[in-house]
C-alpha cells in the first residue's frame, strides 16, 4: 500500500481533519472507547472509509502505542523557502522561520513541529541527511502537527540561512554556551531559529552562517534544556516580544497576533 502510516488517535483524528484525508481509517476490532467512536464518525463524515480489522494487523509498528487506531496517509509534499517567502511578503506578521541542524530524535523533531504549528511557523526546514524524516513516530509526537505546518527538505540548511538572511530575516542560532540571553534580543522582526542536535549542538560553519547567536539564561544545576523544549519558548518569546510591539503602538492592527 503506498503512502505513509500514522498511528494513534490524536494524529490519526487530525489527517482526517487535514486538507489531504486517509482514504481509509483502520480500527482495532472491539474497539468502543468514546474517543474512538468520535473518530470514527468524523471519519465518516469526512468521506474516509472505516475498515476493522484484527490485533494482529498492528504488528507492523512493533511496541509503539498505536491505541488501536491506524490510517495511510499520502507522502508529505515539501515546500520551497522561495515560495514561501513569497507568500510571507503579503502577510502582516512578520516572517518565522525554524531551521533544524542535526535533529535526529523523531520525539524531538516531532515536538518542535507541534511547537512550530503552535505558533504560527511559516516553515520548519532541515536537511535531507543527519535528520529524522517525518516518520510515524514523528507525526504521533507532533499531535497531528507535522500535517499542518509547512516543512522545507533541503540538501545544506546553509544555503537556506543565506537565502533567508539575504531577505532580511535575522538568523538566530541558539547556543547554550555564547549567545546573548534570548530577553536582550529584538525578536519583533523577522527571524529564523536554527536549533542544533542535543550532543552537538550547531555547527561551526552553521555558527558562521548566522547573525546572532542566543541562550536561554538557565538558573539551576542542569546546564541546558531538551531542544524541543527551548524551541518552544524560544518561537512563544518571540510571538511576546510582537504582541507586546503592538500593543505599545495603537497604530498597528493587533488581530493579526490575537
Amino acid at each position: 500500500m503506498g503512502g505513509k502510516w500514522i498511528y494513534g488517535i490524536n494524529p490519526v483524528t487530525e489527517a482526517v481533519k487535514s486538507e489531504i484525508k486517509p482514504k481509509t481509517v483502520f480500527i482495532i476490532d472491539g474497539s468502543k472507547t468514546d474517543r474512538v467512536r468520535r473518530l470514527v464518525e468524523l471519519a465518516r463524515l469526512s468521506g474516509c472509509h472505516v475498515r476493522t480489522v484484527e490485533k494482529g494487523f498492528f504488528g507492523r509498528f512493533g511496541a509503539a502505542l498505536h491505541q488501536g487506531v491506524c490510517a495511510v496517509i499520502e507522502q508529505k509534499v515539501f515546500e520551497d523557502v522561495h515560495d514561501i517567502l513569497e507568500r510571507v511578503s503579503v502577510q502582516k506578521e512578520p516572517a518565522l522561520f525554524v531551521i533544524l541542524d542535526g535533529i535526529t530524535d523523531p520525539g524531538n523533531f516531532g515536538a518542535i513541529l507541534r511547537s512550530a504549528e503552535a505558533a504560527g511557523v511559516n516553515a520548519v526546514v532541515y536537511q535531507t541527511h543527519r535528520a529524522a524524516g517525518v516518520t510515524p513516530t514523528v507525526v504521533k509526537t507532533s499531535s497531528g502537527a507535522s500535517e499542518y505546518v509547512p516543512l522545507c527538505l533541503v540538501p545544506n540548511i546553509k544555503h537556506v540561512m543565506s537565502t533567508l538572511s539575504n531577505n532580511a530575516v535575522l538568523i538566530c542560532g541558539a547556543d547554550s554556551h555564547t549567545g546573548t540571553p534570548l530577553w536582550d534580543v529584538d525578536l519583533s522582526g523577522p527571524v529564523a531559529f536554527v536549533f542544533g542536535s542535543e550532543g552537538e549542538g550547531l555547527k561551526r560553519t552553521v555558527k558562521e552562517h548566522c547573525d546572532q547567536l542566543v541562550k536561554l539564561p538557565l538558573y539551576g544545576k542542569i546546564d541546558s534544556l531538551n531542544v524541543s523544549v527551548a524551541a518552544g519558548i524560544f518561537l512563544f518569546e518571540c510571538k511576546r516580544q510582537r504582541l507586546a510591539k503592538i500593543q505599545n503602538n495603537p497604530k498597528l492592527n493587533s488581530s493579526v497576533y490575537d
